[in-house]
């Protein structure tokens, strides 16, 4: 031990002195001795190597534990009846104490969190629980909890799902019963931060969280104010965002009771504009979880009650009070004042009006429940004070109408033009008129105020929803043709307005989009003149107009004369052209010293090319047609890492099945088209012009203009703009591509990125100049726009290998090199040694459960979730930030990371195109940026290095090398190690790796590394796996996992290489996805039973068919066996677990959702389990209490998609094999009776016998079940005796097959043989048909034989490889699901959709 630890192991000891003179003095010596920088060092290298021997920073903490137990123990028993001034001092010395404890750990976690967090957090809850330790020692360890031991990323992590609770009721507890001891607005943000760490890191806090909402309302609307209560509603938001996945009515429940003391806060107590924002944000989400994506009704997925009716227009009528006083206020108020309303309010009340507004403007009283009544000041029960309000558009049109001014109109013309916006169809065909007419009024009056822009964008939307009308009367279509040019014409005199011309320009596009008038030939003016600049909105506007219309000749336009004596000679599109590419300059070009717009602004991704191109072809509209119908590749954007609560909604309506997105045809077999050039043929002499026009622009550039003088993004734009012309010249066949490349325009895009690359190559030795950074950030991006992962023959793609031939070598290395400079100048964020965890490590032992080898993995000594939160600072957010978050990134990273999606779409397009760079050196290069030497994933920058390299380096279209697949994979086990706790970068971690899985399947020469690969990869997953068995893995964790698994299957359809080490066995990847279906988490279970269809097909398309491929038949009885009995398991143990009553609203429903996907998913893409699926839904109508209405919403939507007419079509063309299954179990509680008739639209058993009596009665035969044959004929009050007459051909045809069988010795067949036998005997008693046997058989016997011949099947032990034809076994009964053996008779006949659903047999 060092001489400076000795020093303070004596000081510590010192510190347990009975005498407190002594302790006094050590305490000084202590707080010189832990921030000594030699002692300092000793402590950190002994804390990060935890060799307990040692004297280390958390053997210390506990020496100073000791101290403040002695401190405390010994004030605790002073005397009580002392004076002030001795009070005073005890009072000081805890102060003392407490800030002592501060001290140390500043010192201790200043350079890193060398501290156990369990050690904090025990000496933390166990001080707030000591009420003995009074105001100071509570609340100071408080803030210790809040900025020094939530805002650390480390110990955020590190905290348990029970320590989390626990932090979560302690807090609460102390909120509920306050005391001066500690602020509450503190406590309240503690129960914030911890509810978003509860949340983030754990599946969820405990049911009774609900409880505590209740109760802090209760005692809110009794309070004049509540401290901290936007603290505790905003901690109410992040819980209600993560619990609604699995408890919807639950939530709703809550709402339901809350929500009134929330509008009485509002209405009565003035909260100021945070409160107001978090109740607007709760609120908001209420609606949305009642009403997901605006449904109206429970039969569309809405959730409805009495309750939340009256809370609605409650909510409404407050809405209505808020926005009419936020009028007042901007009227009277003095100074300037925004005239819009906040976006958050305008969403919240126009959602709230479309669910309360109707077809018909109505007046409603109600109960004004959130005003204060005499009940709130005494005992006394009078009732709540009742108002009337208005419903309906009449409300919107009388506040537009009745006041001029702007603070009282924008907020309800923002409201209108959101409500239009969201909800087209809430606006009623007579309101159209009256509305346009008010807005048509407003605009018109043309005041200097601000309204202008807002009725605008209110015009944009009343347009657009227009042209969704389809079915609008003809007068109603005269009425509003008038209005609409009266507004064309105000919008065209006001379109040089710079203020309002993206409004203009957008309300004119939408005009002309939805065919609202004729257009007037004056609108080509605004594209050749000087009354506007073009712009996005314009170029938007102008294509649409060029998709409208034809282009007229010049005389015909009604230019000024002057005008036309200027540009005597042009044609009008030369004109167009002239405008868009030299708006204001001087014909002189070389004199001018402003660029053009076309090169300070973006615009729509090839938008201003095609409309050039389109402009020199004969036939202008349809060239604009012709690029307009190329659908866009997918472009590489930034995946948003937050799931958006439009997931929730979406989740509510698969739940219910109003939305049914698993049931798109994937069996459209229609091969993608190429399309033609559709004839297009050019205007020589216009062409000609725009390339003269395009040099000249290009040149004054290249000539006039150098990369110091002007941003390099410039160059970029002019060189995108030649290539994406010479482009579209070559999609539609107008050029051929080598023509392209030897033409001048692409010769001075090269000139022009080589001005772009000296500015790259400048910037390699002024890499901290901000501009330059910004100005090469944008440049980054303009090129990354340019190029597209496309396989397709689209003009991306011919762009795409244009501009690719624009980079040379030399740029390339150059963004290379500034690459690894970049990577290389970042610091660690701390001085010393990371930190290690090992015996101390919560998830030590994780390898001893079950799997050694998978779990190796996570076994990594170098834990360290880097930390650079600074310890102690008070943080704007609240808890730890991700290293995700872009905020710990500089403007240098950004660039860095930036080139880095350049170079590999660069990299990865290079494989179809010819380049001028070796696409396989830069991978090299890029690939060295991951070694071990560079690569240190505890920096938030080189995590998001790695991610970006791990997402955009692997295409499916071009595959990596093996060799490179493996080395980008090498990292992937230490960088899951390392953040295995941090449920966030668990799942982006999980994400990113999708695109490599699939090149993971592919055929490779290079054995070696596709078996390393393949095996380091489903290391990784299998490691998740397990953390996933162990509850380690959150359900995002989980999601992201069976995302993985989905595309693993994919990726191995045949099961060759896709297995996952379990308790030393090879588990394949088809039976780990459907353990899934049993998870705990609603959403996960849905997503499981959606992606289930990867067990019954091979969903990656057959060369260019995009034909699914089916397994063979038996992989898919055995998965259909597999996923059915799995999802029963879940069925089954939510039944036996002891279930909270709060679970009982939710858990039953969404588990029979879960199952009701899975058995739908199956039936919908397996034409080989068709049968099944079905039997397995009508048993579970009554085994696990399936809705009837759910189900018959599912069987409805795949009746459609297999092409019937009517859902009872498709149920009667199984209805013999589902009876025969059904009655096959009446030993076990089945009968005819309890047959789920109800999903073939029979109202009653009655209706149900009389109409399939033809199929029933020969079945019951068959079973020798004649007393059931009676039943069914006193049912519908008929004769049985004539009823096996009508049904003798069928009854026959179920007999006559076991005659013929051969003797073979099978048990099974004997026994069928003899119940024939025996019915057939039966059938012949004179009692019973009798001798009219034969005539019957002579007078149907063509029917008979026909019925024979729709029995012949295939076997079942037929080999997969001897048809492909499904339609062989479409309508074949396949398994029976009770028994577990193939049933080989009563085959119904092929269905009609056999057709439609051909699907390829994999041999």
């Amino acid at each position: 031990m060092s001489l400076d630890l000795h020093d303070l192991l004596v000081c510590c000891r010192q510190l347990e002195n009975d005498r407190a003179t002594e302790r006094r003095k050590e305490v000084e010596k202590f707080k010189h001795l832990i921030r000594d920088p030699e002692t300092v060092k000793h402590l950190d290298r002994n804390s990060d190597s935890r060799q307990g021997k040692y004297l280390n920073w958390d053997a210390v903490f506990r020496f100073l534990q000791k101290y403040i137990q002695k401190e405390t123990e010994c004030l605790r028993t002073a005397k009580s009846n002392v004076s002030a001034s001795t009070q005073a001092s005890r009072q000081k010395k805890m102060q003392e104490i407490s800030s002592l404890v501060k001290y140390f750990i500043k010192c201790a976690n200043k350079r890193a969190p060398r501290l156990k967090c369990q050690e904090l957090l025990n000496y933390v809850m166990d001080t707030v629980k000591d009420s003995s330790n009074g105001a100071t020692y509570g609340a100071d360890c408080s803030n210790i909890l809040l900025k020094d031991i939530l805002s650390v990323r480390k110990y955020w992590c590190e905290i348990s799902q029970h320590h989390w609770s626990e932090l979560l009721a302690l807090y609460c507890t102390l909120y509920l019963k306050p005391s001066k001891d500690i602020n509450r607005v503190l406590v309240a943000r503690i129960i914030q931060t911890v509810t978003g760490g509860c949340c983030s890191q754990t599946d969820g806090v405990n049911l009774k969280f609900f409880e505590f909402f209740s109760k802090v309302m209760q005692c809110a609307r009794q309070e004049k104010s509540s401290p901290g209560l936007n603290h505790i509603l905003a901690a109410l938001n992040i819980f209600l965002k993560v619990f609604a996945v699995n408890f919807r009515m639950r939530v709703c429940k809550l709402g339901e009771e809350i929500l009134p003391t929330v509008l009485y806060i509002w209405s009565q107590q003035r909260p100021n504009d945070s409160l107001k924002d978090v109740i607007i944000e709760l609120f908001h989400l209420q609606v949305r979880v009642h009403h997901p994506k605006g449904a109206k009704t429970q039969e569309k997925g809405a959730y409805e009650s009495a309750k939340w009716q009256s809370i609605l227009y409650s909510l409404y009528d407050l809405l209505l009070n808020e926005i009419s006083h936020i009028g007042s206020r901007g009227k009277y108020s003095s100074g300037c004042r925004n005239i819009a309303v906040k976006e958050n309010l305008v969403e919240l009340m126009a959602d709230v009006c479309h669910q309360v507004f109707g077809e018909d403007t109505r007046v409603l009283e109600i109960s004004q429940s959130y005003a204060p009544s005499p009940r709130d000041f005494c005992g006394s029960s009078t009732p709540s004070k009742r108002r009337k309000i208005e419903l309906g558009w009449e409300v919107i049109k009388d506040y537009l109408q009745k006041s001029q001014n702007d603070f009282d109109l924008v907020p309800w013309l923002q409201i209108a033009t959101q409500l239009i916006a969201k909800y087209p169809e809430s606006l009623p065909d007579s309101e159209l008129a009256p509305l346009l007419t008010i807005l048509h009024q407003l605009l018109s009056q043309q005041r200097r105020g601000e309204r202008i822009p807002y009725v605008l964008r209110c015009l944009i939307e009343l347009a657009l929803c227009q042209g969704k009308k389809l079915d609008l009367e003809i007068a109603h279509k005269s009425d509003l043709l008038k209005l609409w040019n009266k507004i064309w014409a105000i919008t065209f005199r006001s379109i040089s307005s710079e203020q309002i011309q993206a409004e203009n320009f957008g309300l004119l596009g939408a005009i002309i989009r939805g065919s609202l008038v004729e257009v007037d030939r004056e609108l080509w003016k605004i594209f050749t003149g000087s009354a506007c600049r073009p712009s996005c909105p314009a170029v938007c506007c102008l294509s649409l107009a060029l998709r409208s219309c034809v282009v007229p000749e010049m005389s015909k336009v009604g230019m000024d004369q002057i005008f036309c004596e200027v540009n005597q000679g042009y044609s009008l599109k030369e004109l167009i052209m002239k405008w868009l590419l030299f708006y204001q300059l001087e014909d002189d070009m070389e004199e001018s010293t402003e660029l053009p717009p076309v090169l300070c602004s973006d615009f729509p991704h090839l938008a201003l090319e095609s409309i050039l191109v389109s402009l020199t072809m004969k036939h202008c509209k349809g060239a604009m047609d012709f690029f307009q119908s190329v659908s866009e590749c997918e472009q590489q954007q930034k995946s948003k890492m937050e799931a958006t609560f439009l997931e929730v909604e979406e989740l509510y309506l698969q739940t219910t099945f109003d939305q049914m997105d698993f049931c798109t045809n994937i069996m459209d077999g229609t091969p993608e088209k190429i399309q033609a050039s559709a004839g297009l043929s050019v205007h020589q002499n216009l062409k000609e012009t725009l390339d003269r026009y395009l040099l000249g622009l290009s040149e004054q550039l290249l000539n006039n203009y150098s990369f110091e003088t002007v941003r390099s993004e410039a160059f970029v734009r002019c060189s995108s703009l030649l290539v994406g012309v010479l482009g579209c010249y070559c999609h539609a066949g107008i050029l051929s591509e080598e023509d392209a490349y030897q033409s001048r325009l692409f010769q001075n895009a090269k000139s022009l990125m080589q001005c772009a690359g000296k500015s790259i190559t400048l910037f390699k030795s002024k890499i901290n100049e901000e501009s330059r950074i910004c100005s090469l950030r944008t440049m980054m991006l303009l090129c990354t726009s340019c190029l597209y992962n496309c396989t397709k023959h689209k003009p991306n793609k011919i762009v795409s290998g244009l501009f690719l031939r624009l980079l040379t070598s030399k740029l390339m290395n150059d963004i290379v090199d500034i690459c690894i400079n970049l990577a290389s100048l970042t610091k660690r964020p701390f001085d010393s040694g990371e930190v290690e965890l090992k015996e101390d490590d919560v998830d030590g032992n994780l390898m001893e459960a079950e799997d050694q080898s998978t779990m190796n993995l996570f076994e990594s000594d170098s834990t360290n979730i880097n930390n650079t939160n600074e310890s102690g600072e008070v943080q704007n957010t609240f808890g730890a930030i991700s290293p995700l978050a872009e905020e710990h990134l500089t403007k240098q990273d950004l660039l860095l990371l930036d080139m880095l999606k350049f170079l590999c779409i660069c990299v990865t397009t290079a494989h179809c195109h010819t380049v001028s760079f070796r696409a396989s050196d830069i991978r090299r290069e890029l690939l060295k940026l991951i070694e071990p030497s560079i690569l240190d994933t505890s920096k938030p920058l080189h995590l998001h290095m790695y991610l970006v390299l791990l997402k955009e380096l692997p295409v499916e279209e071009h595959p990596l090398p093996m060799e490179e697949v493996f080395e980008l994979l090498r990292p992937l086990s230490n960088v899951c190690s390392l953040y295995r706790r941090d449920q966030d970068v668990c799942r982006a971690i999980l994400s990113h790796t999708l695109p490599i899985i699939t090149n993971l399947g592919q055929h490779s020469s290079d054995v070696e590394n596709t078996r390393n690969a393949q095996g380091q990869f489903l290391t990784v997953i299998g490691a998740f796996w397990h953390l996933t068995k162990e509850g380690k893995c959150m359900a995002p964790v989980r999601m992201a996992l069976v995302n993985c698994l989905k595309a693993l299957l994919e990726a191995d359809s045949n099961s060759k290489w896709a297995f996952l080490s379990v308790a030393e066995k090879d588990l394949p990847v088809t039976e780990v996805l459907p353990q899934f279906l049993v998870d705990n988490h609603h959403q996960v279970r849905m997503l499981a039973a959606k992606s289930i269809n990867r067990l019954f097909q091979d969903t990656k398309p057959v060369s260019i068919s995009r034909l699914s491929r089916a397994f063979p038949l038996k992989l898919q009885q055995k998965a259909f066996e597999n996923v059915y009995l799995k999802v029963q398991e879940g069925m089954r143990e939510m039944s036996r677990s002891p279930v909270n009553v709060d679970e009982l609203l939710d858990e039953p429903y969404n588990r029979k959702a879960a199952l009701l996907m899975t058995v739908s998913m199956i039936l919908y893409c397996s034409p080989m389990c068709e049968k099944q699926a079905l039997f397995a839904i009508c048993q579970s109508v009554k085994e696990n209490g399936l809705e009837t209405q759910l189900v018959k919403k599912v069987l409805k939507r795949v009746s459609e998609i297999f092409d019937y007419k009517h859902l009872e079509d498709f149920m009667t063309s199984h209805l013999d094999y589902l009876v025969l299954e059904w009655l096959k179990l009446q030993d076990t509680g089945y009968s005819l009776s309890s047959f789920p008739f109800i999903l073939l639209n029979y109202t009653d058993i009655t209706d149900f016998y009389r109409s399939c009596y033809k199929v029933l009665i020969p079945l019951l035969v068959m079973r020798g079940q004649f007393e059931d044959v009676k039943s069914i004929a006193d049912q519908i009050q008929k004769d049985w005796k004539s009823l096996l007459t009508d049904c003798f051909p069928k009854i026959l045809v179920n007999i006559l097959p076991y005659f013929a069988f051969e003797n073979t010795g099978d048990s099974d067949i004997l026994e069928r043989r003899d119940t024939a036998t025996k019915v057939y005997d039966m059938l012949k008693d004179e009692n019973i048909l009798g001798k009219q046997i034969d005539h019957l058989l002579n007078s149907n016997l063509a029917e008979i034989i026909v019925e024979l011949l729709m029995t012949l099947h295939e076997p079942t032990d037929t080999e997969a490889g001897e048809s492909s034809d499904l339609s062989n076994f479409s309508g074949k009964c396949l398994l029976d699901l009770s028994l577990g053996h193939s049933s080989q008779s009563h085959l119904s006949s092929a269905p009609p959709h056999t057709k439609p659903r051909v699907i390829q047999q994999e041999s």
